[in-house]
Order: structure tokens, then C-alpha cells, then sequence
């Protein structure tokens, strides 16, 4: 399995390399009224890809907190009625 891994790794490095030696031509951004400098477009996609990564992890650990606040009160809600469950047996078995 490990040789999969490194496989992948190695892989996935000489794509990044691929990209960066292909992309190396300069490039200036405007937002707004800021101006950057003259930068090689490679650092703009890894920028970008890095930046969309962080916001993906984001989003994606508020929506697994929420899942957990739901799955603790569902098995709150769960023991809850187990027990009135058990209540409503002992009602029965005390009225025959």
C-alpha cells in the first residue's frame, strides 16, 4: 500500500511541476484599485486553488459540526423516548 502512496505523491508532483515549468509567463492583477507586480501565473493557480481549498475546508467543518449537533440530539431524542418507552411497558404489565 505504501508503494501506491508514494506513487500518487510522486505523481502528483511531477503534474505540479508539469504545470509550473508550462505556466511561467508573467502576469499583473488588478482588483479594485490595487495593482500587484508582475508575477508568474503558476503562483496565480496555486494561489487561487490554495485560497478555494481553505474556503471548501471551511464551509465543509461548519456542516460537520452541524451534522454532530444533530446526531447528539437525535440520540438525546432517542434515549428519551426509549425510557418513556420503558414507562409505558411497566404501565401495561402493572394494568394486566
Amino acid at each position: 500500500m505504501w508503494i501506491v502512496r508514494w506513487t500518487v505523491i510522486a505523481l502528483l508532483i511531477i503534474a505540479i511541476l508539469g504545470v509550473s515549468l508550462q505556466n511561467t509567463e508573467r502576469v499583473e492583477i488588478t482588483i479594485l484599485n490595487w495593482q500587484s507586480g508582475s508575477i508568474p501565473i503558476y503562483l496565480v493557480i496555486y494561489v487561487a486553488f490554495a485560497t478555494g481549498m481553505i474556503v471548501f475546508l471551511l464551509v465543509a467543518t461548519y456542516y460537520q459540526f452541524q451534522h454532530q449537533l444533530l446526531v447528539r440530539k437525535m440520540v438525546q431524542e432517542i434515549k428519551e423516548l426509549k425510557s418513556r418507552n420503558e414507562e409505558f411497558e411497566e404501565e401495561e404489565e402493572l394494568d394486566e
